[in-house]
């Protein structure tokens, strides 16, 4: 049960007019490939420090988190599906949030056997996220490690009939720029999202940013005929809450929208609570305000913990970076680094230079009724 004050904290914060905060839970660092710019099974700790949280703990959370006003959980991993209990970690979070919650999935969508989106649906998946980088199957396989992209195609077209909503996530690359051009032309006959991703300068895909980086400003300038009278979609509509415009080119049933977090990432709306495998909750990457929630998972004061977090969210407005641009973001999925108890985890970075991409500082803020 909510106390005063933590009502006040939830008043505090809706007065902000940012978007509610929603849960994004990485499930595992496991994955059956290995794609280029993310190759987790190079990293010298792949696999968990510790035990991860189980469908229990999901279900506590969940439910704290709904007395909370959150309508949204997000898991990944990792690939998530790789967890022998994901289908109830799904039943959790969606009755845990309640019935007009989103549950979504980020996947390669190449699924394991005895496991489908039918199943998934019946647990209370709301929306599919698809990695998804080459329709070629055997420029895929370079990109991905492996995998077949006519099966997670199936994934997506079961997916749709369901009637979920479903996005996909393509990382654009210089070698395989067409390939990802090919994969956002989807959207025209589908009533998909699709994301074009900036590579970030980040883990594994340090050693290919130099010569395979392509800016959404220059995707855009190979995609002119597309955008020239293209309409927006509002991301209320798509049921996104990640920074980005998506535009819809005039005649396609879908969208296409760009995750930008090299050339002009914005934090001015950012609204994740990230909690690891093993539970460490984490509301901003620049600011040190990591919870683990495992003791209060075993003491039942998760609702401290949850006043924490918003309090946490309401103190980034003393963050330089706040309302501008940060060119960093820190792989803190997997457990991987240890935070330092009272200090930034990096520097604040100064603002971008608007000159720099006019396609991210044209962007207007984002209404609050899009949450």
């Amino acid at each position: 049960m909510l106390t005063v004050s933590h009502r006040d904290l939830l008043a505090a914060f809706a007065a902000t007019g940012r978007n509610h905060p929603y849960l994004a839970f990485t499930l595992n660092s496991l994955c059956n490939l290995d794609c280029v710019f993310c190759k987790p099974r190079c990293m010298p700790d792949y696999g968990h420090k510790d035990r991860p949280l189980n469908v229990a703990d999901y279900a506590a959370i969940a439910r704290e988190a709904g007395a909370w006003q959150v309508e949204k959980a997000h898991c990944s991993g990792g690939e998530p599906t790789l967890r022998a209990d994901i289908l109830d970690v799904i039943g959790a979070l969606a009755d845990g949030l309640g019935p007009d919650a989103s549950i979504g999935l980020t996947s390669h969508g190449n699924l394991r056997k005895g496991l489908s989106i039918d199943r998934f649906h019946q647990a209370g998946l709301t929306y599919l996220n698809v990695s998804l980088h080459s329709l070629d199957p055997s420029r895929s396989a370079t990109i991905m490690g492996g995998g077949d992209p006519h099966q997670a195609r199936t994934t997506i077209d079961r997916a749709l009939a369901l009637g979920l909503k479903v996005k996909i996530n393509c990382v654009l690359q210089r070698t395989y720029l067409n390939d990802a051009f090919e994969v956002a032309e989807l959207a025209k006959s589908l009533p998909i999202a699709v994301r074009l991703i900036e590579l970030q300068n980040i883990g594994p895909a340090q050693a290919l940013f130099d010569t395979e980086f392509v800016s959404e400003a220059e995707a855009r300038g190979h995609l002119i005929k597309w955008f020239a009278d293209a309409g927006e979609i509002s991301r209320g509509d798509l049921g996104v809450r990640s920074p980005g415009r998506y535009l819809q080119p005039m005649g396609w049933t879908g969208s296409i929208g760009f995750i930008s977090n090299s050339s002009c990432a914005t934090c001015s709306d950012a609204n994740r609570i990230k909690i690891t495998p093993t539970g460490v909750a984490r509301p901003c990457i620049l600011h040190n305000r990591d919870i683990p929630l495992k003791p209060h998972l075993a003491d039942g004061t998760l609702s401290s913990a949850f006043g924490h977090l918003f309090r946490a969210m309401l103190e980034r407005n003393s963050n330089e970076a706040w309302q501008g641009f940060h060119y960093v973001d820190y792989d803190l999925r997997w457990d991987r680094m240890e935070r330092p108890e009272s200090a930034p985890v990096l520097p604040v970075l100064p603002l971008i230079d608007a000159n720099t991409s006019t396609s991210c500082a044209a962007r207007p803020p984002r209404p609050r009724e899009e949450r």
